[in-house]
């Protein structure tokens, strides 16, 4: 299995490398760093982004420290000491469905993931051209035939893992053997991480079938190869930080410790991983190890004494899962939370005036992010179909309104999938006017009226009369996209448009999404300052089980440039492809691209060295936070 055709994909415990949806609003702080990919997320704040970075990918490093000659200025170092027992407390909205890094793809999972896992390297979040060695102590990039090799670090240990037989096993060193088996795992058509997946393979252009595009060789335990079969504008992204990494001697194995298939990539193992008895916990070689999952009340990691790396700054970091957005809004401004993501943007002013904040007690924070909120449409409805129709229902979309009284101002808005402050992004397009004479005009044109008389327009469609009314589904606990949906189904219904609004917990959001059993949706995507848009937009994705193109959308244009830009590693053509992309998107409106929403958050006084990063999400970093007084318990 040395030399076998293998996949890549998702960052040191973020979804580095693929976009990621936003799990509830305001998870901003708490996603992991990624690499050039987007995420879903539920809720109002952007939940968290990465960044690409500009370094084509013939850049040669000898010292696996960074791969350009732009080297990060370090933090300075902490006037505050680590606390031998210092408590963090945090929040996060929903439960998701599984925490197995392959096939989890949303940002709450993500945040749990982060410092539990880790890839070959990471960027610098001041400077993310700069990659810091992780799992590899160094590695060389021969440009002339694309291929990473890597030098795995010794002596790194596997976190302590208990079997559901009770059996604890600890102390099992991390080898190439386990990159090997992450890489046959993700290879594995069967094993449900579509999203990720993508960014490794190739459509067939006879059979469609998805063909992987780089190669893996494990020369010795501590040595691998990883090769490119032509270039590709963010191989560093992807191959130096997005690799997830499992313990084999976990995941190859079954609730009895039996081997599950000699043959990693069939579909019995297959099968077997997506259900895998590990699934909701984690085994990684971070600072952090994973401690308890109690869902509906809280998730535990705990400081990993055997890291080969830094000490983290706190002995135990305690999520609480807080879906009342009032509580969470007390509970940070009342110090019992050490970071609080605001999910809705009054929270966040009426915080200017509370007596800790004056005092000093509380901190605010409001920093850009590089995410995006839409509200997609299901092509697989007949009624989306018709271009005219999406333009219609972007034009009676009120955004600036939307910016204006639910977001106060906190938001800017968006015109396609790109992040508005990179150069890839198109700044000549022109956000859609509200224009509700406008909509009413398209619709006409599209075919679509009152027949009966009743309020709501109507068409034949294959021989049947069919009323435009259609369920609109948002995360349950957002108190903003509740009132994003009535102001959405108020303005719809103007224009002959009767909308059904459905709110849904985020695990059930994922089950729809993936089956593709919904109507449309309010969402948005942790997207990067760079990334690669085939994940979510290129046809090929359309039909893929679980894939992020969950709305299949197809444009053989956009593909045919999207593939065009993969290969490109000039940054002066990409940004002219990216743009043509953006351009296309933009005419099919496939989403009503709304917003682009600040970072709004809250942290406890007691928190020093807490930075802002403009460029990778999540646009913190925990590891660089220190506290002048420790937390010592949970009810601190």
């Amino acid at each position: 299995m040395f030399s076998r055709m293998t996949l890549v994909a998702r960052t040191f415990a973020v979804l580095a490398a693929a976009t990621m949806l936003i799990t509830g609003i305001g998870c901003g702080g708490n996603s992991g760093s990624g690499t050039g990919s987007t995420t879903p997320t539920p809720g109002g704040s952007t939940a968290s982004s990465s960044s690409g970075t500009d370094t084509p990918a013939g850049t040669e490093t000898s010292t696996g420290a960074a791969t350009s000659d732009t080297t990060a200025e370090a933090p300075p170092e902490s006037k505050y000491k680590i606390h031998e027992t210092d408590v963090l407390l945090l929040s996060y909205p929903d439960d998701p469905n599984t925490i197995n890094l392959l096939t989890s793809n949303d940002s709450v999972s993500t945040a749990f993931q982060r410092f539990v896992y880790e890839t070959f390297a990471t960027q610098d979040m001041s400077d993310p051209k700069v990659w810091e060695p992780r799992l590899a102590e160094s590695w060389e990039f021969d440009e002339e035939n694309l291929e990473y090799t890597f030098h795995l670090r010794k002596g790194v240990l596997w976190h302590p893992i208990t079997y559901p037989d009770g059996t604890v096993v600890k102390d099992v060193e991390f080898t190439a053997a386990d990159v090997e088996f992450s890489f046959d795992c993700l290879m594995n058509k069967f094993v449900e991480a579509a999203p990720l997946r993508s960014y490794y393979t190739d459509p067939d252009p006879e059979t469609g079938e998805q063909i992987p595009r780089i190669t893996m060789t494990v020369v010795d335990d501590y040595t691998v190869k990883v090769k490119w079969a032509k270039p590709y504008m963010m191989a560093d992204e992807f191959t130096l930080g997005s690799l997830p990494i499992l313990p084999q001697h976990v995941y190859s194995l079954d609730e009895g410790r039996q081997l599950i298939s000699l043959d990693f990539t069939s579909k019995e193992f297959g099968d077997a991983f997506n259900q895998h008895w590990a699934n909701l916990t984690m085994c990684g070689t971070g600072p952090l190890i994973f401690g308890t999952w109690d869902k509906g009340e809280q998730v535990t990691l705990r400081r990993n004494d055997q890291y080969w790396g830094d000490e983290f700054p706190f002995s135990e970091v305690v999520y609480q899962y807080i879906t009342n957005e009032e509580t969470l809004r007390q509970k940070g401004l009342q110090g019992k939370l050490d970071w609080t993501s605001f999910r809705q943007v009054d929270h966040y002013v009426a915080a200017k005036e509370h007596p800790n904040v004056k005092d000093g007690k509380v901190k605010l924070v409001d920093y850009p992010t590089t995410g995006y909120r839409f509200m997609g449409y299901n092509q697989e409805r007949e009624i989306f179909r018709d271009k005219k129709v999406r333009w219609a229902m972007s034009h009676a979309t009120p955004v600036d309104q939307i910016i204006r009284d639910i977001y106060q101002g906190y938001a800017q808005r968006v015109t396609g999938p790109f992040a508005p402050s990179s150069p890839f992004y198109d700044k000549s397009l022109q956000p859609v006017e509200f224009n509700i004479e406008k909509a009413k005009q398209l619709m006409r044109e599209a075919g679509w009226e009152d027949t009966n008389a009743n309020g709501v327009v109507d068409k034949e469609i294959n021989g049947k009369r069919v009323e435009f009314e259609f369920d609109l589904m948002i995360f349950a606990d957002s108190q903003t996209y509740a009132s994003i949906g009535q102001l959405i189904q108020s303005e719809f219904r103007k224009i002959g448009i009767k909308v059904q609004i459905t709110p849904a917990k985020w695990a059930l959001m994922l089950e729809k999404l993936n089956a593709k059993e919904f109507d449309a949706t309010i969402l948005g995507w942790a997207a990067n300052w760079r990334s690669d848009p085939y994940q979510i937009w290129h046809g090929s994705q359309a039909d893929v089980e679980k894939s992020s193109n969950n709305i299949g959308y197809r444009n053989p244009k956009v593909d045919k440039l999207i593939e065009e830009l993969q290969v490109t590693v000039n940054e002066k053509k990409q940004i002219e492809l990216y743009q043509q992309i953006h351009q296309l998107i933009y005419e099919d409106q496939p989403y009503t691209f709304l917003y682009s929403d600040d970072g709004l958050a809250a942290y406890d006084g007691r928190l020093e060295d807490v930075r802002t990063y403009e460029g990778l999400r999540p646009f913190i970093d925990m590891s660089e936070w220190r506290s002048s007084q420790p937390r010592l318990s949970t009810g601190e």
